[in-house]
Order: C-alpha cells, then sequence, then structure tokens
C-alpha cells in the first residue's frame, strides 16, 4: 500500500487520508497512483514512491510529418541484433509480467484453437534471440518466451476462410501492457477488426496493413511505434475509464510503443511485439522545445474522433496553452 507520505505528495484529486486507503478508486476500477509497473486496479507497493521514469528512448518519438494529421505504418528496417528493447526498465517490466502471468494469467495470456504451432515457432525464434532454449511446446512455450524480453508477444496466423481467403488472425498471445484494451476480445481477429475502435484507422491504413503483411520477409524484420496521452501510468491498463481521471494537464501521462513484426518462416505467422514506455508528460515537455513543439503540433492537427480514441480530447483544450511553457 502507498505511504501515506507519497499520497500526499500528489494533487487534491489523490485521497491523502491517514487510513489503510491511501489513495482512492475512481472512475470504476482505476486507482490513482504514479507508478507504471502496478497494475491499473492495483496500489502500488511503498518502493513506488522512489520511482523516477527513464526518458522514452529517442529513436521512438514521434515526429511531424505532412501537412495534416495521417495514420501512417511508418516502419523501418532493423537488425535482429537489436530487434527486441533492452534498457533501465526492462526488470521492472519483467517484475511486472511474473506477477500477472502468476496472479492474473487468464487477463494477459490467450490462444486459439490451432494456435499451437505458431506459438511454438515464435517462442523458440525469441529463445534463440536470447541465447535461451525453450522446452515447453504450445502456449506454455510462449509466456516462457514472453519472461525472457520486456516485450509483449502476439502471434498471427494465417487462416483461410470458406471462400478460400487467406487471413491473419490473432491466434496466440502474452499481453502483459495492453493500452486500454482487452486481449479476449481481440482473439481470432484480423488487424482490421483489432483496430476498429481506432477512428479512422481503416479509412488511412487498413488495406494498407494487409498489402504489407504479405510482403514481409523472414530476413526483413520492421518496427514502428505509436503515442498515446493519458490520465493514468498503469502499464498493464485494459479497461478504459467511465470519467477523465484528473484535472490538470501536469498529471498526464505520455505513453509510447516500440513494435515490430517478424515472419516465422515456418508456419508463415507473423510475430508481433509490443514494447510500453511511459513518462509524466511536464517532463517529456522539458526535454527539448523541438519535443514539446511536435507534440503541440500534432495535438493542434487530430480529428476530434482520433483525439478521443488517444484519451486526450477532454484535456486538450486545458493542454494546448499549457504545453507553451515548454515551446
Amino acid at each position: 500500500m502507498l505511504t501515506a507520505a507519497f499520497a500526499c505528495r500528489q494533487s487534491d484529486e489523490f485521497a491523502c487520508r491517514q487510513s489503510d486507503e491511501s489513495i482512492i478508486r475512481v472512475a470504476g476500477l482505476h486507482v490513482l497512483h504514479r507508478h507504471p509497473f502496478t497494475p491499473f486496479d492495483e496500489s502500488p507497493s511503498s518502493e513506488a514512491a522512489s520511482f523516477v521514469a527513464m526518458p522514452i528512448p529517442e529513436q521512438i518519438l514521434p515526429q511531424v510529418i505532412g501537412e495534416n494529421f495521417r495514420h501512417r505504418l511508418g516502419t523501418f528496417p532493423v537488425e535482429i541484433s537489436n530487434w527486441l528493447s533492452r534498457d533501465a526498465e526492462a526488470e521492472l517490466t519483467l517484475n511486472l509480467k511474473k506477477k500477472l502471468l502468476s496472479t492474473r494469467r487468464d487477463e494477459v495470456v490467450a490462444m486459439r484453437p490451432g494456435g499451437q504451432d505458431v506459438a511454438q515457432e515464435a517462442a523458440q525464434i525469441v529463445g534463440e534471440w536470447a541465447g535461451v532454449e525453450i522446452s515447453n511446446t504450445g502456449i506454455d512455450a510462449l509466456v516462457d518466451a514472453s519472461l525472457l524480453v520486456a516485450d509483449d508477444l502476439a502471434v498471427l496466423q494465417p487462416v483461410k476462410s470458406a471462400d478460400g481467403v487467406e487471413q491473419m488472425l490473432l491466434t496466440a498471445a502474452v499481453v502483459c501492457c495492453p493500452s486500454r484494451w482487452m486481449l479476449s476480445e481481440k482473439m481470432g481477429q484480423d488487424m482490421l477488426a483489432i483496430h476498429a475502435p481506432v477512428a479512422k484507422y481503416a479509412e488511412h491504413v487498413g488495406a494498407a496493413v494487409n498489402t504489407y503483411f504479405e510482403r514481409i520477409t523472414a530476413e526483413k524484420t520492421v518496427w514502428r511505434s505509436n503515442w498515446i496521452i493519458q490520465d493514468h501510468p498503469a502499464l498493464f491498463q485494459p479497461q478504459i475509464p467511465s470519467a477523465p481521471l484528473v484535472k490538470s494537464p501536469d498529471q498526464l501521462w505520455i505513453r509510447m510503443e516500440r513494435q515490430t513484426l517478424r515472419r516465422l518462416p515456418k508456419t508463415g505467422g507473423i510475430l508481433f511485439t509490443i514494447r510500453g514506455y511511459q513518462q509524466p508528460l511536464p517532463e517529456y515537455l522539458s526535454r527539448s522545445k523541438e519535443i514539446a513543439s511536435n507534440i503541440r503540433t500534432m495535438l493542434e492537427r487530430l480529428p476530434d474522433d482520433v483525439a478521443q480514441y488517444k484519451s486526450v480530447l477532454t484535456y486538450r483544450p486545458a493542454i494546448l496553452p499549457w504545453i507553451n511553457q515548454f515551446c
């Protein structure tokens, strides 16, 4: 449980009571705290009071492209030696994974019938990259592999429909850091259906994603990144709050994901990896005037429906004048 001293350092929206409930639950299940490695509906340990977020890696920071907002694939080749992330927060992420796999496995692990082979192959590839032999099979192998790296692992499998059309469907996954989506609701879907909640996704990149997947080869691994602003820092955050959680922009966090795509040579599946990072928005904006200006421009360009998806529509009127101090 949070110490009273740590709880008192939060703004008025964070409870500061000398009792067992030193923080409050708001908007349904969300517990207000400032520790990305504690689930969204749990209270951090007292050690979390000393946590300082690592700066999000420079390589994945969002850039202003073009004159108007548009979803883009934005993929770049990656050397296999640099395939997955190794950094100062990897151990914290792995500890979160271990806890979730021990206490909430049904929420973070899933496999559809027929997904054993792609899960197995994906696990073996991760194990080989990490220099560890995977002895388990099927989804248990994928779980073992997920504990070798800080990234989440999701496996897409080529499946033919009744009319003979092949689709890439999500059939096996270990996802411990979902950003306001539930793994159980995504299983068995193709990329278009998985991203149905993403405003303008189908319009901008839906067809392009399917075509791009067809072109991915086992020899060409790629990475991409995305960003979102949230009012809660938890990396494990499958639920969307039913109401805004904070009242001031300086309490917001910026969340970014580094994602990679790698073809599985034997099964023809695709391993999709996701590594999440969270940094307090004021700390992120303070990194440079260019970084702050980029975020301001991108926020200004976001259509309302996309801003709603990115959790920032309610906060945008307050963020835009506030952000000027960093530019």
